[in-house]
C-alpha cells in the first residue's frame, strides 16, 4: 500500500473490527482502506493471511497506541505523542537502516514507494495477470499499472541477454548441434525446432505450464505481453489440460469472491472473460486433443 494509506489505517478494537482488519465468512483476512482516505478514493482491500504475521503486527501496534493521544479523534494505528505518522519521518527510519544494508559496499537507500514496485513486479514475473495486479495496487486504470509491465520487460530483456552469453560461453556449437537433432523427433515435443509447412518454427515451454509458445523472441516483440492464453502463437495438447482445468478453478473462485464487492465489478468482468475463454481451451482440447491459438482463438 502507499504511505498515505498505511499512515491512515485505523487500530481496530479488541475483536478486530471497525479499523483496518476485515475477516470474511470463508476467515481470509483483509486490510481494509475506506474511500475516505485512499488516494483514488474508492474503498480498498488488500488479502493478507494469518501466517504472514501482518494480523499480529496489527495486533501488537494497536496495543502499544492504546494509550497514546487519539488524534483528531480517529484512531490512527500509527500515532505518537507528537502526532500521527508521515512520509518523512518513516523515510527517516529507512534511511536509519542503510547502514546495515548495503549493495556493491555502498548503504542502500530504500524509498518508500519501493516495496509497491517490487511487489507489483514481483507478482507479473510470477505470471499474475494484470487486472489482478491493478485492483492489488488500487489503480485506477490498467494503463497506470502498464508501468510495471514494461519494468518487467526490461528485467526479461536482460536475464535473456545472460543466458544467450552464458549459452554461448559454454558452447554456441553443441547447443546448434542439439536444436538440429530436436527437429528429427516425431510426436508431442516440449520444446525445440519443429517441422511445419513452411521452414521451421521453434516451440518453447511456457513457465506456468498452460502450453508452448510458437514465437521468436529475438526476431520480433511479444504480439501479447504479458498474457498468453489468449495469443496466437499458443499451443496447447492432453498434457497442459490439467494445468487450465487448475487455472479455471482458480478463476471461479475469484469471480465468487469479486461478487460479494460491487466495488470491483469491472475486475469481476475481465475475471469472467479469462474463465469463459479458459473453458473454451478446456473443451477444445478434449474434444480436439489439441489447442491451436491461429484457429480456436476466432
Amino acid at each position: 500500500m502507499r504511505c498515505e494509506d498505511m499512515a491512515h489505517l485505523k487500530a481496530p478494537d479488541e475483536h478486530d473490527r471497525n479499523g483496518c482488519l476485515d475477516q470474511d465468512s470463508d476467515g481470509y483476512w483483509w486490510i481494509r482502506l475506506r474511500h475516505t482516505i485512499s488516494k483514488m478514493y474508492k474503498d480498498h482491500r488488500l488479502p493478507t493471511k494469518f501466517s504472514d504475521g501482518v494480523i499480529e503486527a496489527v495486533r501488537r501496534q494497536r496495543d502499544l497506541v492504546r494509550n497514546v493521544t487519539n488524534h483528531y479523534g480517529e484512531n490512527y494505528l500509527f500515532r505518537s505523542e507528537r502526532g500521527v505518522l508521515t512520509r518523512s519521518s518513516l523515510q527517516l527510519r529507512l534511511r536509519a537502516l542503510s547502514s546495515y544494508l548495503t549493495y556493491e559496499g555502498q548503504p542502500y537507500i530504500i524509498s518508500t514507494h519501493q516495496f509497491r514496485h517490487t511487489i507489483a513486479t514481483d507478482m507479473i514475473e510470477q505470471g499474475v495477470d494484470i487486472y489482478t495486479v491493478k485492483e492489488y495496487l488500487g489503480h485506477k486504470s490498467v494503463a497506470m499499472t502498464e508501468c510495471y509491465v514494461k519494468v518487467y520487460l526490461k528485467s526479461l530483456k536482460a536475464k535473456f541477454d545472460a543466458y544467450r552469453l552464458k549459452k554461448h560461453e559454454a558452447s554456441a556449437t553443441e547447443m546448434m548441434t542439439s536444436q538440429v537433432h530436436i527437429a528429427h523427433q516425431q510426436g508431442d515435443i516440449d520444446g525445440g525446432w519443429m517441422e511445419e509447412k513452411v521452414g521451421k518454427i521453434y516451440i518453447s515451454p511456457l513457465p506456468d505450464g498452460i502450453g508452448n509458445c510458437a514465437h521468436l523472441a529475438m526476431l520480433d516483440p511479444c504480439p501479447t505481453p504479458p498474457h498468453c492464453p489468449t495469443c496466437p502463437k499458443l499451443r496447447a495438447n492432453t498434457r497442459h489440460l490439467p494445468m487450465w482445468e487448475s487455472k479455471a478453478k482458480n478463476l471461479l473462485i475469484t469471480v465468487e469472491a469479486l461478487r460479494a464487492n460491487p466495488a470491483y465489478a469491472r475486475a469481476r468482468q475481465k475475471h469472467e472473460q479469462e474463465l469463459q475463454h479458459a473453458e473454451k481451451v478446456i473443451k477444445t482440447i478434449k474434444e480436439e486433443g489439441f489447442w491451436d491459438g491461429r484457429i480456436n482463438n476466432s
